[in-house]
Parts: C-alpha cells; sequence; structure tokens
C-alpha cells in the first residue's frame, strides 16, 4: 500500500451529518491522482478512523516513485522481481530472511546502506544463533535484491559489491564405502517390496528424494526397464486468492480462495493437499534412466498391474520428506553403518561410478546435473580408491 502524502482539512457534510477529511495518497501506477475519504458522526471518532487508516495503508510496502527503506523494497523486490524468476520453495526461503534477518537493518533507506549496514546485519545474525552458511545465504541474496535495485535506477552502487562475501566453512561431500553400502543393500533385503525398491532407487541410481517419492506408475516401464523422472513431488506455499476478503489475522493456509503460491507459468499440478508435482529444477534434470538390477527385482515384486498413482506410498497417500528421512536412519542402524543423510546415498552412487572410472559425462546425464562442474565436485579421493591404490603398490 502507498504511504500517505498529505492529511486534508477538516470538512463538515450538512446532508449527511458527519465530519471528513481527504488522505492524499500521491498519484496511482497509472498516473492518476489517488485519495481516500475517511468520514465518521464527530470529531473524535473521525480522529480514530483516520489514525486507523494511515496505519493500514502504511505498512511497510514500496510504493513506486519513493526511495523505500530495505524493508519495504525486499518485500517488493519479493512479490513481483523474485517471485517471477526463482522456484517456490526458494522464495519460501528469501520472505523467511525478510521476516528473520533483513528487519536488523530494515529501516535504513535504500540508498543510505553502506557495507558498515551489511556488517553490522552479519554481527547480528551471529549473535542470534546463525550458522555461517545461512549468515552467507542471506548476504547472497541481498546483494541479488540490492543488484536489481541498482538495474532499476533505484540506487547508484550496491554496497555488498563493495565488501568480501562472508566465509563459511566448507564442509566435504561424503559416501558411504562399498562394504557399507552393500551392508545397507543386505539388510533392506528383507523388507517390504515397496521399501525395497525405495532404498534401491536411492542407493544404486541416485534418484533425489523429491524425484523417488514422486514417481508414479505410469512412468514407470517394467518391460523396457525404463523409469522417466520427469516429476518429482514438494510442497507449495499457499497464497491468498484475488479477491478473498480476508483479513491480516487470517494465514494464508486457511484462505477460502487459497492458491500455490507460484508464478504465472510455472508448471504443476496437485497432488495431495500442500503437496504438487512439479518439474526439476533443470530440464537436464528431467531424463528417463534404466533400471538397476536390484531396483527392478523389487519393483516387479511390487507391481500389482497398477497404472496409475504413486510407487511409494503411506496407504495412498504420499510419504512426507520427515518421515522418509527417519525411515532411512533406522534402515543405517539396522545395517551397522554411519547415520548419514539421505542424500548420501546419491553421493555414493555418483563417486563409486567415478571410482569405477565411468566416464563423467555419462555420469552428468545420470545424475541429472546441469553442468559437468557439478558431477566434478564429486572427484574427491574415496577411501575404497585409496585402499586399491595401496594395494598396487604392494
Amino acid at each position: 500500500m502507498p504511504q500517505v502524502r498529505n492529511i486534508g482539512d477538516l470538512n463538515f457534510n450538512k446532508q449527511r451529518q458527519s465530519y471528513y477529511r481527504i488522505l492524499d495518497l500521491g498519484h496511482r501506477p497509472n498516473g492518476n491522482r489517488w485519495r481516500i475519504r475517511v468520514e465518521a458522526k464527530t470529531k473524535q471518532k473521525l480522529a480514530v478512523r483516520v489514525k486507523a487508516k494511515i496505519a493500514e495503508l502504511e505498512d511497510g510496502t514500496y510504493q513506486a516513485g519513493t526511495t523505500p527503506t530495505l524493508n519495504e523494497w525486499w518485500a517488493y523486490w519479493c512479490d513481483n522481481i523474485a517471485y517471477h524468476r526463482v522456484r517456490p520453495r526458494v522464495l519460501d526461503n528469501y520472505r523467511s530472511y525478510g521476516r528473520n534477518h533483513i528487519p536488523h537493518i530494515g529501516r535504513n533507506h535504500i540508498d543510505k546502506l553502506t557495507p558498515e549496514h551489511v556488517r553490522h546485519l552479519h554481527k547480528k545474525m551471529r549473535q542470534g544463533g546463525a550458522s555461517d552458511r545461512t549468515i552467507q545465504a542471506v548476504h547472497a541474496t541481498l546483494s541479488k535484491c540490492l543488484k536489481d535495485a541498482v538495474h532499476e535506477g533505484k540506487i547508484a552502487v550496491n554496497p555488498c559489491d563493495r565488501m568480501d562475501r562472508p566465509k563459511a566453512n566448507s564442509v566435504p561431500r561424503e559416501a558411504y564405502s562399498k562394504a557399507e553400502a552393500k551392508a545397507i543393500l543386505t539388510t533392506m533385503a528383507g523388507d517390504s517390496p515397496m521399501m525395497c525398491a525405495r532404498w534401491a532407487l536411492a542407493l544404486t541410481m541416485a534418484v533425489r528424494q523429491g524425484e523417488c517419492l514422486g514417481l508414479e506408475w505410469d512412468r514407470v516401464d517394467l518391460d523396457r526397464g525404463l523409469v522417466d523422472l520427469s516429476w518429482q513431488v514438494q510442497r507449495i506455499p499457499w497464497a491468498h486468492g484475488e479477491g478473498c476478503g480476508c483479513g491480516s489475522k487470517v494465514t494464508a493456509a486457511r484462505c477460502p480462495k487459497r492458491r500455490p503460491d507460484v508464478a504465472p507459468g510455472y508448471e504443476h499440478r496437485p497432488c495431495h493437499k500442500g503437496l504438487w508435482f512439479v518439474r526439476p529444477k533443470t530440464a537436464r534434470s528431467s531424463r528417463v534412466l534404466p533400471m538397476s538390477n536390484a531396483f527392478r527385482a523389487a519393483l516387479g515384486e511390487l507391481y500389482q498391474g497398477q497404472e496409475s498413482g504413486l510407487v511409494f506410498h503411506d496407504e495412498g497417500k504420499p510419504i512426507l520428506n520427515k518421515a522418509d528421512d527417519a525411515a532411512w536412519y533406522e534402515l543405517c542402524e539396522r545395517a551397522g553403518v554411519r547415520r548419514m543423510v539421505l542424500h548420501t546415498a546419491r553421493h555414493t552412487v555418483i563417486s563409486h561410478l567415478l571410482d569405477a572410472g565411468v566416464d563423467a559425462e555419462l555420469i552428468r546425464q545420470f545424475a541429472g546435473h546441469s553442468t559437468l562442474l557439478s558431477t566434478r565436485h564429486y572427484l574427491h579421493s574415496s577411501e575404497d580408491a585409496m585402499r586399491d591404490a595401496l594395494g598396487k603398490l604392494g
């Protein structure tokens, strides 16, 4: 909403026997004058209503033609620029930063921001217990936000460009050894066909969690041994529907006209409640893979003539990430291997393929990486490879 430029004189309407004032809001985006009339039967009630209306209008939202505060610009940037650029979950992170971190310096107008302000933001985040990774992520997002402010002529210089990016300790990717991977595969053999297929898809084909949990039977070809990974399941935040009339105390999730908070053209289809089928992050992530022997065997036991619906489900409903993670940790405990995040299974497959001398470009296509550089991040020496090298010396 706009800022109130001027509050008009007190007037009296003889016909309605009421007092009123005109609030001048400047101009609408189409160039027309923007005025709001506030009316009441007494002067006292009018004063209360004028104050309430001003508070309602000046809620910290950016108005075109003004120099906004960082809080105002951040909200505008999320709703009008980043909204059309990034995926819903990323945008949700940006809005979370705007609620939890940016207010540390958010009252400053963006043309007054300096590197000192940004360093103060880092300091306040550390004092609040934020990790180095979170500080780095907020800094990078702030830099993008202010870069767009420069591009649109709101400020001359991005203060983030005039300082170093905050450092964060890099945690190397880990992978299970061949012995650990074998222990997991042996242990899961006693599980249900559905869980056997689930873990085989992760530990022998390097398929991401969202791709696994979003796999549907109509994208499985058992006869040819192929699986289509062109969709994944993901939670999308809700937004208020147009003209819903909900007050500020009603969350978007409870809005009777709620809609998924996605930009026009974002491809998605319903799965269950707040979960949606969406396309993978990049076009190269959408791929058709040949099945591994372990996955094909487990899927063959699970298949009962299904032609639609989720392959992996909880009584027909999608399995939530949290439940999926818990089941993985329980499997690791039974197998007697290190408790590492489920994504480690993907690292393990890619690392073992590299150790086996498989061409990096072929692995990139198999893993659905957007660039070869992403695959090369896995080019660390594994324990198995080092043991093989020492064995050759002997």
